[in-house]
């Protein structure tokens, strides 16, 4: 044995060899332990983010006691959040179940195929002449489409309602997560970002972004996404369009979208007005839907986005899109989190290693 060799299994050598075995071990069963609840514990962890201007108030409210606050803000948090939030999921599950009954009962009757021939056989025997849709049957595909998106919604529904005590258990778990994350979240949050091997300035240009684009995403993608969903549900109900709630939640889901949002709820319901022969209503609402819910969405996310996030607008909504793909719902935040820290981390390349 060389004395190279030798000087590889010295006793610090020989030390941090273990002591990083066992510590990856460690976090592996850490991970293993908390992975089952990791969709509430994320919960928790948004909604103590997203409320952490408000709970500091309520801490300065009630003179520095933090576990009070941290109480008052989780029962708050359950009572105007989580709990409107149940219940438009109660209202969302019944209201797929009935858009599968009646999309079912339209086909029965012909009343979907009277509505179809009325509104869209002129456009068909313009399209008809086209080659390649000659031997396509457009109107069967669609009806087909349609019973299909209406009974898959539905049975997921299904699905979702017969794991109702899987959702209780998370629910408690998010709650006691909550409190902990309000009452302890800031010396959380500063131990991790301190087991970086950065500088001090470093560690504050990460947080920063990372809070920034957190700040970004909620109020310029959440909050006007649900604002939308909000508004289209209005004008729904207003002009009589079946369903309202589940279509502006639809609008709201959709409104995460760059492309089209929630006037791919609006338009198809002012086309059906007009199809189902209320003109006027038809009329109405397809100004409702460029006034109230499509025009904010114009200005009012690149203006937030773009002002807090500090990065192209673009690569946020690559990084949204992509989220979802990967993470679910919960991508809406992690995609861009995730975009965002490699920028950063990109930033600290450039300065530390090309420049010198």
């Amino acid at each position: 044995m060389n004395e190279q060799q030798a000087s590889l299994f010295t006793r610090p050598h020989l030390f941090a060899a273990f002591f990083f075995i066992i510590f990856i071990f460690l976090l592996y069963q850490m991970a293993a332990i908390i992975a089952p609840f990791s969709s509430a514990l994320l919960w928790a962890a948004i909604l103590a983010m997203a409320l952490a201007p408000l709970y500091r108030r309520v801490v300065a409210a009630v003179k520095g006691k933090k576990g009070l606050a941290a109480g008052i803000m989780t029962v708050g948090t359950l009572l105007i959040v989580i709990g409107p939030a149940v219940s438009l999921f109660i209202v969302l599950a019944g209201q797929a179940v009935d858009i599968y009954q009646w999309v079912s009962e339209l086909i029965k009757s012909g009343k979907l195929l009277e509505t179809w021939d009325r509104l869209a056989l002129p456009l068909l025997d313009r399209l008809a002449g086209l080659p390649l849709l000659q031997e396509v049957d457009v109107k069967g595909m669609l009806i087909k489409g349609i019973s299909d998106l209406s009974s898959g919604m539905a049975t997921q529904m299904g699905v979702v309602l017969k794991d109702t005590l899987l959702l209780v258990v998370n629910l408690l778990i998010m709650l006691v997560s909550l409190f902990f994350f309000f009452r302890d979240g800031e010396s959380f949050y500063t131990s991790v970002t301190g087991l970086l091997p950065f500088t001090h300035e470093q560690q504050k240009a990460i947080s920063r972004k990372f809070q920034d684009t957190f700040r970004a995403v909620i109020n310029g993608v959440f909050l006007i996404a649900l604002l939308q969903g909000i508004m289209t549900g209005v004008g729904l109900a207003l002009f009589r369009v079946p369903f309202p709630v589940f279509w502006g939640f639809l609008a709201a889901v959709l409104a995460l979208l760059p492309i089209g949002g929630a006037a791919l709820v609006w338009i198809p319901a002012a086309i059906y007005l007009y199809a189902t022969g209320s003109d006027l209503s038809s009329l109405l609402l397809a100004v409702w839907g460029m006034v109230f819910v499509s025009l904010p969405d114009n200005f009012l996310k690149p203006l937030i986005i773009g002002k807090k996030a500090n990065i192209p607008t673009f690569l946020l909504f690559i990084g949204i899109l992509g989220g979802l793909k990967v993470y679910g719902f919960l991508g809406i935040l992690a995609g861009p989190l995730v975009v965002t820290l490699l920028t950063a981390f990109v930033q600290i390349y450039r300065e530390e290693f090309m420049e010198k």
